[in-house]
């Protein structure tokens, strides 16, 4: 019988370790915001930026649907700010 409350004890605290080691928190202006929000926003501003140079050297017009092509830049964009800020 005092096993049980030592092993939900560990499960509680190992589950609230791991929620806090995933979800890295910035503060802006006072409001605390999840890190990946950051990522997606950066990301997104990064996309948009490229397009004027995939428009110039020509391969824009190559890219499929353009809107999941660069859906897809997004998202690879995120990951790795994501791999770099959040680790």
């Amino acid at each position: 019988m005092s096993s049980r409350p030592r092993i939900e004890l560990s499960t509680g605290l190992a589950g609230q370790l791991a929620l806090a080691c995933c979800s890295p928190v910035i503060s802006v202006a006072g409001a605390n915001f999840p890190i990946w929000t950051l990522c997606l926003l950066v990301a997104a501003a990064i996309a948009l930026s490229l397009r004027p140079l995939f428009v110039a050297i020509g391969i824009d017009q190559w890219m499929g649907p353009r809107a999941l092509v660069y859906s897809c830049l997004v998202l690879v964009v995120a990951f790795l700010c994501w791999l770099l800020v959040g680790s």
